[in-house]
């Protein structure tokens, strides 16, 4: 998968879960230890997320790295 569709796709999980979990880019940039435009960055794959940004997040919303990132086939039917 290249990486920009990698990198999108991933910001929309994170985004879903956000939303799933009532929590908002506010949370989520305090959560990383980082500016919000640094969180709107990553949640609209302008910058991607580092694989510890990634892990963090799952922990934070307790749910499993992988529920974060999609594998191929469900990034390009999105």
């Amino acid at each position: 998968m290249p990486n920009d569709v990698r990198r999108r796709a991933i910001a929309a999980e994170v985004r879903a879960a956000l939303a799933r979990h009532q929590k908002t880019q506010r949370d989520l940039a305090a959560v990383l230890g980082m500016a919000q435009p640094a969180a709107w960055a990553r949640l609209t794959a302008n910058r991607s997320f580092r694989a510890e940004e990634i892990a963090a997040i799952a922990e934070w919303l307790d749910v499993s790295v992988s529920d974060l990132i999609p594998t191929s086939r469900e990034a390009v039917a999105a």
